[in-house]
């Protein structure tokens, strides 16, 4: 409870500084009190962090990426974003400022919590993480499907000039969606198919049902699909994706998919894998 909770109920200084001295009362962070007892759970210190820097204050940094799931939760380092022309200072809290409101859509609520949404998350961390950290969250977001691109792309654009943004917009490559990227890998891959002779010609972008195929050899019955975007863009693309496969099996046929990500640091792989599809046909 708050101090200010507690005088409404009808408390009064002396009365509260009381029950503090007899232990009724723990002050867990400013004017924030653990009723009874200071044994509370990690949710209850976020709650009481939360009501300790008032109306407008919300969970953020790498407190923010913890109540999304992608870190373990520091009741001992816990990160506040305040709105106001200077931070308050906080013992035991480490509180940042914001200049300006959050835009719509910026900030989420989970019951007492307010905390930065995945993208805000993304670009208050950026300027302070590791380059491997941030892989590490992008990647655990992109499996968990928190990483919307639309709105990941907006709030890069919302916040270019916030420090670490444009290391976070390289290190994003590989999962938001680029323009022509798909035909860049087609490219890519029809050169790379006239180095190696071994490998049959394929025909392209032929239709086998409703579906459009990149690669097709019918002989050996293997479809081959360029992702020129990363199979994790969106969780649309992952699901139809996989209906698609799924789908090309059911008619006995071998599908293979290879991202531009895989292409670009695993050629001789990707040339491994298709030489033996090509040759299970």
């Amino acid at each position: 409870m708050s101090r200010e909770q507690l005088r409404q109920l009808g408390l009064s200084r002396k009365q509260i500084a009381r029950m503090e001295r007899n232990g009724d009362l723990h002050e867990i962070y400013h004017d924030v009190f653990a009723v009874g007892h200071r044994n509370i759970s990690r949710l209850g210190h976020l709650i009481a962090a939360v009501m300790s820097c008032g109306p407008g204050s919300f969970l953020s940094h790498r407190t923010a990426a913890a109540v999304h799931g992608l870190r373990a939760i520091n009741v001992r380092a816990i990160e506040m974003t305040v709105v106001v022309g200077r931070a308050p200072a906080r013992e035991g809290l480490i509180v940042h400022r914001a200049a300006q409101a959050p835009a719509a859509g910026e900030i989420r609520t989970r019951g007492l919590l307010r905390f930065s949404s995945v993208p805000r998350m993304f670009v208050e961390v950026a300027a302070g993480e590791r380059d491997t950290e941030l892989d590490r969250l992008i990647t655990l977001a992109v499996r968990k499907r928190l990483l919307d691109p639309q709105a990941m792309e907006a709030a890069l654009e919302r916040h270019e000039r916030r420090p670490g943004v444009a290391r976070l917009r390289e290190a994003l490559g590989r999962y938001l969606p680029q323009p022509d990227r798909t035909s860049d890998l087609e490219r890519d891959f029809d050169a790379w198919l006239l180095r190696h002779p071994e490998i049959p010609e394929p025909r392209r972008n032929i239709h086998i049902g409703r579906w459009e195929i990149d690669c097709w050899w019918p002989e050996q019955k293997v479809a081959l699909e360029l992702d020129g975007r990363p199979y994790h863009v969106a969780v649309n693309d992952m699901e139809r994706d996989r209906i698609k496969d799924t789908k090309l099996q059911r008619m006995g046929i071998k599908p293979m998919r290879v991202t531009d990500f895989r292409f670009e640091h695993d050629p001789r792989g990707v040339g491994e894998d298709l030489m033996a599809l090509l040759q299970l046909g």
